[in-house]
C-alpha cells in the first residue's frame, strides 16, 4: 500500500549537514576548553537531540556546562544553521516529484524549533511541509512522539505513514510508531548500522525514492 504522508528527517537525509555538525560540535568544545570529541564519536550521535548528543559526549560534566556548550554549539558560524545551509543536490528535483504526485510531505528532526526554521529560511522549502516536529518539542529519537503527532495533526493513520531517515534513531523511531521506514545512506550512520534496523528499503540517494515508493 503507497503511503499517504512521507515524514523526512533534515540533517543527512535532506541536507549535506554531517561534516559541518561534526565540526561545529568540536568547535564548541574547544571553546569551552575541552577536549575535542571524535568524529566517529560525533556522528555516531548525530541523530539525537542537541542536549542529548552533548550529554553522551561529556556525562561527567555539570548540567551547567553542558548547557553552555550547546549554546556555544547553537550561536556558532560554524553551524550550518546560521549559514550555507545546503541541501542535497537531488533534494528539490525529489520533493517537487513527491508534491506533484500528491504525497503529503512532512519533518521529524532532531534539531531545535529555532535550527529548523533556520534551515527552512535559507532552503526556501516552506512550502513543502505540511507539518513539522522538532526535538525541543517532543521527546527526542527514537521516542515516536514526533511521528505520531505529525500524524494526529494531519489526520492520517500510522499505516499510511513512511519515514525517510539516514541513522538508525531515524528507522528505531518509526517502528516504535509503527510506520514505515526507508533508510538512505547520505548522511552519518553507516550502511550496516541503517540495516540492524527495521526498513522497507535502504537508498543511495533521494533522487531513488520516487521509482521505489511506485513499487509499493
Amino acid at each position: 500500500m503507497p503511503p499517504k504522508l512521507i515524514i523526512f528527517d533534515w540533517d543527512g537525509t535532506l541536507a549535506d549537514t554531517t561534516f559541518p555538525i561534526i565540526r561545529t560540535m568540536q568547535h564548541a568544545f574547544a571553546e569551552c576548553d575541552l577536549d575535542t570529541p571524535s568524529e566517529q564519536d560525533i556522528r555516531s550521535l548525530i541523530g539525537k537531540s542537541l542536549p542529548g548528543i552533548i550529554h553522551s559526549l561529556a556525562p561527567n560534566l555539570p548540567a551547567s556546562r553542558q548547557e553552555h556548550i550547546a549554546l556555544v554549539y547553537t550561536r556558532s558560524q560554524l553551524n550550518p544553521n546560521n549559514q550555507n545551509m545546503r541541501l542535497f543536490d537531488d533534494a528539490i528535483a525529489c520533493l517537487n516529484t513527491l508534491k506533484a504526485q500528491g504525497y503529503w510531505l512532512a519533518v521529524a528532526t532532531g534539531k531545535g524549533r529555532s535550527g529548523l526554521n533556520k534551515a527552512i529560511a535559507q532552503t526556501g522549502t516552506a512550502d513543502y511541509w505540511l507539518a513539522t516536529r522538532c526535538a525541543s518539542e517532543c521527546p527526542p529519537k527514537p521516542a515516536p512522539d514526533m511521528l505520531l503527532e505529525i500524524c494526529d495533526e494531519l489526520g492520517v493513520q500510522p499505516e499510511k505513514a513512511l519515514l525517510v531517515g539516514d541513522t538508525l534513531y531515524d528507522l528505531e523511531m518509526a517502528a516504535n510508531a509503527k510506520i514505515r521506514a526507508v533508510g538512505i545512506t547520505t548522511g552519518a550512520h553507516t550502511l550496516s548500522q541503517i540495516q540492524s534496523a527495521p526498513h522497507l528499503a535502504i537508498l543511495s540517494c533521494l533522487s531513488e525514492l520516487p521509482d521505489f515508493l511506485n513499487t509499493l
